[in-house]
């Protein structure tokens, strides 16, 4: 049944590529910021740092999120991920993030996932969960707070999720650890990769040089060729270096969910001055996989689009 179902999978991604190649964009994820509620104020966060700017609510209800996750599903989406703030401490009326997780797969998302600090519990449930990792512990408790690292390593060793990955934003806090930031994560056997990104700013005096930028995509790809689990695909990674993405990026791919209820059919930064210094890998791997790239297809399909739990 399992293999079956994973055949329905490939059939339904191969009949939106075509689709798409015929005119019909439909987004493929969405991409739910369900709150804006953290724990921490991590210093690159444009959440933390803007808060009482953004538009309220700031927690999206159990039923609006339902309505939401149906009515895009219906649209086409089959990939579902959940954003905040701190996604792991959303509730509404006696419900948390598993109850919407569980929701989104009895609706039918082949994929669920979500974006977390790792300070809070690991939904089992989830088919994939994105752990924020900014360094080795000195560097990534300069970041996002003392003690933070060890209870992170904490709550990653008593999990048995099988598909984590770190997610790092590289900024020039963490500029020079990015190699050992790598091979910690190789040797972690609770995480399965590194995805590399750079800072999308505000905050701009976080945000690296076009230099420092190639300096750090040359590292990478050393450390990719060298059999260390970095996840982006080796064309992501160059199309990194280059940082206006406004007229490239596959806005269509991606649906997002704000926790007031406002829809965007791409990026909410679309069309404002962080676009054009994105730092998102996300995006290239989206226009790589528009475009048919087959490496990444196979390389992102495998981690992220096909469910085997």
């Amino acid at each position: 049944m399992a293999k079956l179902f994973t055949a329905g999978q490939v059939a339904y991604y191969a009949g939106w590529f075509f689709k798409s190649k015929l005119g019909i964009k439909n987004p493929l994820v969405n991409t739910m910021i369900i709150n804006y509620e953290c724990n921490l104020r991590c210093k690159h966060c444009s959440i933390a740092a803007h808060k009482e700017e953004l538009p309220r609510p700031h927690s999206i209800s159990y039923n609006d999120a339902l309505r939401e996750m149906k009515e895009h599903y219906d649209r086409g989406t089959r990939i579902l991920f959940f954003e905040g703030g701190e996604p792991t401490l959303w509730n509404d009326d006696g419900k948390n993030l598993r109850d919407l997780i569980i929701a989104g797969k009895k609706m039918g998302y082949f994929v669920t996932g979500y974006t977390t600090h790792g300070l809070n519990t690991f939904y089992e449930d989830s088919d994939v969960i994105s752990v924020s990792i900014d360094g080795t512990r000195e560097v990534h408790d300069s970041i996002r707070g003392a003690g933070v690292f060890d209870k992170m390593t904490e709550n990653l060793s008593k999990t048995t999720h099988g598909n984590i990955f770190a997610n790092m934003v590289v900024m020039k806090e963490n500029l020079k650890d990015v190699e050992a930031t790598v091979k910690m994560v190789a040797k972690n056997p609770r995480i399965r990769g590194i995805m590399i990104n750079f800072i999308t700013p505000p905050p701009y005096e976080l945000a690296l040089s076009p230099e420092e930028k190639r300096e750090v995509i040359d590292l990478v790809l050393r450390l990719k060729k060298e059999g260390y689990p970095v996840l982006n695909t080796k064309k992501a990674l160059r199309g990194l270096l280059e940082e206006d993405w406004s007229a490239k990026c596959p806005y269509w791919i991606s649906a997002f969910v704000m926790p007031n209820l406002t829809k965007f059919q791409g990026c909410p930064m679309a069309n404002t001055a962080s676009c054009k210094k994105c730092g998102f890998n996300a995006v290239r791997e989206y226009r790589l996989i528009s475009k048919g790239s087959l490496e990444t297809i196979t390389d992102m399909s495998k981690r992220f689009a096909l469910s085997k739990r």
